[in-house]
């Protein structure tokens, strides 16, 4: 223990004090306390003290003011000695305390991460089984379908700090299970983001969590080719829309306006889209929405490397035929959404690489990233950092071919880039 006397007027938030009062004579609880805010420095000011005992080893505080009188039994040598030793015994507390506090925050991030994963992993499972159950339980299969669009919904509507989170581990079922259920994650936030009514973001949801349906008439071969498709194979491809079409327009409880729709989502407003060529005027709010997600997940997550983007690189891309291809109000919205270095992005900041984990929702510039050179320094697992409160300026986005082999297998970086709502 080492106390020295401040005056009342140095006496600082974080200062353990001892009192030489009685505890009828002020309103503390005990006599030695921690001073946790200005409103108790107010009090101790108003109580005709002029100067009070503080213990420096139990304080908080990392400096002591140079008015700070030495105790009477202390010669100025061992007052300094004493104080030096002090300050010292404090830089180590706070570096504890301030690792503690590190860690404690590392080990909340990836437990939302881990979580946010399994949950991911879920609703795939359980997509695969409404897409089972569609063509020989069609009632069974709305029923789950309506469960899990709803659970969508109210996923989306949690208030978190994050908005979306990274789901790069693979995932040995079907990628078109995944291209749905990322189309639908996005559609439903963005409807939201858009005040779409609830029956309306129903409707969003379902069309999206279905629009890959029609893959499963698309020969595997073809759909998961690892080369470059033939013009019939393209062809082929490019009527999966027509082939969920006409085999969910029998299902009595599915609504018209979804299938319609299903069949819209790869239409463009010039026309040029598949599998009709319909132009904007005929292409319904639903499908234009879903067209704007769909085409961000197939550059995110084509099957070839030369085909796939990085999300920071496809957001620019599809702002560029905006007018063109997309409802351009919608567009914006979803870009406004997902932010300029959206999830999935690999970024360069002070000549160090970082991945974006999660995107922080009131501050879109300034999100969660996995650092690939530094370390949480007490478990040594990857760094997580928040670019807004570490005062981090990212500089530029980055192309998965200029990263170290090594990071690309230890951050799955050559993966998908599949996205959840955070748990």
């Amino acid at each position: 223990m080492v106390n020295v006397s401040l005056a009342i007027k140095d006496l600082q938030v974080g200062h353990y004090i001892n009192l030489p009062i009685g505890w009828t004579s002020h309103p503390f609880i005990l006599n030695s306390f921690l001073i946790k805010d200005a409103k108790q420095l107010r009090i101790l000011q108003h109580l005709s003290l002029e100067t009070v005992s503080v213990d420096l080893s139990r304080s908080k505080i990392a400096q002591t003011p140079t008015s700070a009188a030495a105790p009477a039994s202390l010669q100025p040598t061992q007052n300094v000695q004493a104080s030096a030793e002090a300050l010292a015994q404090q830089a180590v507390f706070q570096k504890r305390e301030e690792q503690h506090t590190q860690l404690s925050q590392q080990q909340a991030w990836w437990k939302q991460i881990r979580h946010t994963r399994s949950k991911y992993q879920e609703k795939i499972v359980i997509l695969k089984n409404i897409y089972s159950k569609l063509s020989l339980q069609p009632e069974k299969a709305m029923e789950l379908l309506e469960l899990l669009s709803g659970e969508l919904t109210i996923a989306s509507e949690q208030q978190h700090d994050f908005s979306f989170v990274l789901c790069n581990e693979e995932i040995s079922s079907d990628t078109l299970y995944q291209n749905a259920m990322n189309v639908a994650v996005l559609s439903t936030r963005l409807a939201q983001q858009l005040a779409f009514s609830r029956q309306d973001i129903a409707i969003i949801t379902q069309t999206a969590l279905l629009s890959q349906f029609g893959m499963l008439w698309v020969p595997a071969s073809i759909r998961n080719k690892k080369s470059e498709l033939t013009k019939p194979e393209v062809n082929y491809l490019k009527q999966h829309p027509a082939y969920a079409a006409q085999r969910l327009q029998g299902i009595d409880s599915l609504p018209d306006i979804v299938v319609h729709s299903i069949l819209q989502v790869n239409e463009k407003f010039d026309g040029s889209g598949y599998p009709r060529g319909f132009k904007q005027d005929k292409i319904s709010k639903y499908a234009q929405l879903i067209a704007i997600t769909t085409r961000y997940n197939e550059m995110c997550n084509a099957n070839l490397p030369q085909h796939r983007y990085s999300p920071h690189l496809a957001i620019g891309l599809l702002f560029k035929v905006a007018n063109k291809h997309y409802n351009k109000a919608y567009l914006e919205q979803f870009i406004k959404m997902i932010g300029i270095y959206p999830v999935g992005t690999i970024v360069s900041y002070d000549n160090n690489q970082a991945l974006v984990q999660m995107s922080i929702i009131d501050s879109l510039r300034h999100p969660l990233i996995v650092d690939f050179n530094e370390l949480e320094p007490i478990k040594k697992q990857p760094l997580l950092r928040d670019c807004g409160d570490d005062d981090i300026a990212i500089t530029k986005a980055m192309s998965s071919d200029n990263i170290d082999p090594a990071h690309s297998t230890k951050f799955n970086l050559a993966q998908r880039c599949n996205l959840y709502f955070p748990s």
